[in-house]
């Protein structure tokens, strides 16, 4: 019996559903009918209004996805124009100090950089085809960036001054006073100035430049800063620390200079025998 009526139960409900809509049907002008309906309306009333409710709180929060979201493109967006507007000011002013040089040079845009340690270079977008040799001053507007040290036809590696392996000879414009700038030992906001006597006036933030003994940079190039004195004991040098000029992290153009040594000494002419 009780199978059957399993079997046949879809139909027990149609069957209830059906005569409830007849009776519903005959008896929809009765007053008890009005105030089963104005009941149910009541009910589907406070249901709706509930309803309502929590779907004004999900379109809220849709729309609050929605303005995040767009914020966060918009952010996007205002990050790459400031970085372009930063790169359009830079390679200005690149090609404004170019056009007042008198040295050689072709312009190169970096374009991969691992500036710190042992075995990092940048990479520039010109090579042999552009006039690029090896061991070739690399500079900006700035000062120094580093030389070239590996060539090919359109792209030249450059060791950077904060390679271990980097020196250079240096002047210390307001005394004139020589020394090495070292990439061993520095840090990555630093360099080091070796062979500077205790004698000498030295001051934080006198300019440090190229020196002529330089076999690939010209004189009078910027390398940086006096940041930092360290007297050695029983050690009559200094150890400087050297704010550099040019912040590799955030430069984008450069220069190589095509014409390695300084146009003066270039143009002197040989000594007669």
């Amino acid at each position: 019996m009780f199978e059957f009526i399993y079997r046949i139960r879809p139909f027990l409900l149609l069957f209830c559903l059906l005569t409830t809509s007849v009776l519903v049907m005959f008896n929809a002008n009765r007053p008890m009918m009005w105030g089963i309906r104005a009941e149910v309306l009541r009910i589907v009333g406070s249901v709706e209004y509930r309803l309502s409710w929590a779907s004004e709180i999900l379109s809220a929060l849709s729309e609050n996805q929605e303005l995040r979201d767009s914020n966060l493109q918009l952010t996007s967006k205002l990050a790459r124009l400031r970085i372009a507007e930063l790169e359009n000011n830079e390679l200005r002013h690149a090609l404004g100090w170019q056009a007042n040089q008198e040295l050689e040079t072709v312009p190169a845009r970096i374009i991969s950089r691992e500036p710190f340690g042992a075995t990092n270079f940048l990479t520039l977008d010109v090579g042999r085809e552009q006039g690029v040799d090896v061991d070739m001053a690399v500079i900006n507007h700035l000062g120094i960036i580093g030389r070239t040290v590996h060539v090919s036809s359109n792209y030249s590696e450059v060791m950077p001054y904060l390679h271990s392996q980097f020196h250079i000879p240096v002047m210390i414009d307001s005394l004139q006073s020589v020394g090495i700038v070292s990439g061993k030992d520095s840090t990555p906001d630093s360099l080091v100035l070796h062979n500077v006597v205790r004698t000498e006036n030295v001051q934080i933030g006198q300019h440090v430049i190229t020196h002529e003994a330089s076999e690939i940079f010209p004189p009078n190039i910027p390398v940086g800063t006096i940041g930092g004195i360290r007297i050695q004991p029983e050690n009559n040098f200094l150890i400087l620390k050297i704010v550099p000029a040019v912040p590799l992290q955030t430069t984008h153009f450069a220069f190589v200079i095509l014409n390695q040594h300084p146009p003066h000494l270039e143009s002197e002419p040989p000594l007669l025998n």
